[in-house]
């Protein structure tokens, strides 16, 4: 939705642009359109930073768009919320009425995780207190942010808290799950090449050239020999003999 509304903002812009060079006094209207458009699409420039729009910003017939787009890049809900009530003919465009809740839900929404951001316990009805905002549309409202994960908590419905869970435990959460994959990742590793660490119940004792009979093997009565036939000793020298042990019997 933000980046229709960018579209609109720039629209809205070279629109003002037409009507201001042709001396149009719906300028006016279409100014308070692209205020309306800059709240709308999140953006944090003022829309009376252009050269173009910077000789009405004082004008009154749009100093009451001029403060409540101030109130919110300050995100001063109070005096976002005080300047409605005292502009209600604000609302007579049809235009700004159908639109304007929609920049006040935004106001409201970031005023609540500002108020929440130090604590990991709070209730609703806090909220409600300190923001001026109906019980529900705070209910609402933390449960969109938890939703939307830019507040990691839980709403317990019976007693009307908010419990966060803190950044802290999430990692160490993480972390173990992590750990867990690579010990399972491991663990299936050892069991899919775990075929070469079977024992050989015939007796054979070493074969890495695969089953007797095929490659080399190990024949304690071939002299230590490696390759010999079973059976048969080489000829050869052998071992030779063990130092301090004499030959004759």
């Amino acid at each position: 939705m933000a980046e229709n509304w960018k579209g609109a903002q720039s629209d809205f812009f070279e629109s003002f642009k037409n009507y201001d060079e042709a001396g149009s006094l719906q300028r006016i209207q279409v100014l308070k359109y692209l205020v309306l458009s800059t709240m709308l699409s999140g953006s944090d420039i003022n829309p009376f930073d252009s050269q173009e729009t910077k000789p009405y910003q004082n004008d009154p017939r749009i100093s009451t768009m001029t403060n409540l787009v101030n109130a919110y890049q300050r995100e001063d809900i109070h005096e976002y919320e005080k300047i409605l009530q005292d502009n209600k003919d604000l609302l007579q465009d049809p235009f700004i009425a159908e639109n304007i809740d929609e920049v006040t839900r935004n106001v409201r929404t970031k005023a609540v995780v500002k108020l929440v951001a130090p604590y990991t316990r709070f209730t609703l009805a806090f909220i409600s207190k300190q923001l001026k905002i109906s019980l529900p549309e705070v209910q609402e409202i933390v449960g969109f942010l938890i939703v939307d994960k830019r507040l990691r908590g839980k709403i317990n419905q019976q007693n009307g808290t908010v419990e966060i869970e803190s950044s802290t435990d999430m990692d160490r959460v993480q972390a173990m799950k992590e750990w867990s994959a690579a010990i399972g990742s491991l663990w299936q590793s050892v069991l899919n090449d775990g075929d070469g660490f079977k024992s050989d119940e015939s007796g054979s004792q070493f074969t890495p050239g695969g089953p007797a009979g095929h490659g080399m093997a190990w024949n304690p009565m071939a002299g230590g020999q490696v390759g010999a036939r079973p059976g048969k000793p080489t000829k050869g020298k052998g071992l030779g003999r063990l130092p301090g042990v004499s030959s004759k019997v």
